[in-house]
């Protein structure tokens, strides 16, 4: 056996106009925003954050508040329960929000 087998020879012209097709096109069913790398796959669009905010610290506030209040006087642990409600429904609001945008 050689080394020598035969192989059909692919013209230079034939490879770079099939690199240019390719590159032009983008994958089946992607958006046309959606740009292709070379090999092919579509390329993740950038994840979007949701806006910074306060309302966890203000939640962390309300938890502290009311395993204080625990220990001290139970109203504490209402102002702790109040301040706990109120970041619960604001943070959750704002995600809600963020979601419908």
């Amino acid at each position: 056996m050689s080394d020598n087998a035969e192989q059909p020879e692919k013209p230079e012209e034939n490879k770079e106009e099939n690199k240019e097709e390719r590159d032009e096109q983008s994958m089946p069913g992607t958006p046309p925003e959606v740009a292709s790398d070379k090999s092919g796959w579509a390329k993740p669009m950038p994840e979007t954050l949701p806006r910074p905010t306060a309302w966890p610290i203000t939640l962390a506030l309300g938890v502290t508040l009311l395993a204080f209040g625990i220990v001290t006087h139970w109203i504490i642990s209402v102002a702790g329960l109040g301040v706990f409600l109120v970041a619960c429904g604001g943070w959750f609001g704002d995600l809600r929000n963020d979601l419908l945008l």
